[in-house]
């Protein structure tokens, strides 16, 4: 099934105008993006600052979108590296 097929369906079921279960569908989405890019996570944080952003998001019917801490300091490591080897790139470019 497309999405368009989806949206057609759920307007059909609801009783809504199709462009409106568009924007609300696009709008719920949109709300899970900001929530996320929000957060200060490429900021070092300790594990109980990293607890208080609440970086769960609970998608009904999908299930939940998490980090733990564990996963949040191997990617900001992995993060620290690939800049360590971008700078180095950078640097040997330059002096070429």
């Amino acid at each position: 099934m497309t999405y368009e097929e989806i949206i057609e369906n759920v307007a059909t079921n609801t009783r809504l105008d199709k462009k409106l279960v568009d924007s609300i569908y696009k709008a719920y989405w949109k709300a899970v993006r900001e929530h996320i890019t929000s957060l200060p996570l490429k900021e070092e944080l300790s594990e109980e600052e990293f607890q208080k952003l609440q970086p769960n998001v609970n998608i009904p019917s999908i299930g939940k979108l998490h980090v733990t801490y564990d996963r949040y300091k191997r990617i900001m490591k992995d993060y620290a590296i690939f800049n360590q080897i971008k700078k180095e790139n950078s640097d040997n470019y330059a002096a070429h």
